[in-house]
């Protein structure tokens, strides 16, 4: 049997990485529409405008974690609670609770090789190992 050359050229390992790279890049745009988003009554206080540690959301990592203010952590947690808790076709995304995020982001952030670890990164893998629990 004759093997089938890869599309344009690309390797197993470079198709992998774009594919990651998409991804990720879909997660930055999401992240980015919070702001912009419409959103129910109920969620309105969850809707994250400000900063961490003088940086948004979208490219915040543990070290603004680190520097960042209990208020301006609370307002992560509840931001990303609120994005990546949203509704898809297959029903509402899987969510950490406030002091889940608080616990993953501090022990995290607390090692010196994670330092610029991307925050909704560390936080939507988290949240894909929780159990779903219908609100």
């Amino acid at each position: 049997m004759q093997s089938v050359p890869a599309p344009f050229g690309l390797t197993r390992p470079t198709t992998a990485f774009v594919v990651s790279l998409l991804a990720t890049f879909a997660v930055v745009l999401a992240l980015a529409g919070i702001a912009d988003a419409p959103s129910p009554a109920r969620h309105t206080a969850h809707v994250y405008r400000g900063l961490i540690g003088g940086v948004p959301l979208q490219s915040a990592h543990c070290v603004q974690w680190n520097a960042g203010s209990a208020q301006e952590r609370d307002n992560v947690a509840a931001a990303l609670a609120y994005s990546v808790g949203g509704s898809t076709p297959y029903g509402n995304g899987t969510t950490l609770t406030s002091s889940q995020a608080h616990g993953l982001f501090d022990r995290a952030c607390a090692s010196p090789i994670a330092q610029h670890w991307l925050l909704y990164e560390l936080y939507i893998r988290a949240a894909g190992f929780r159990s779903y629990a219908p609100r």
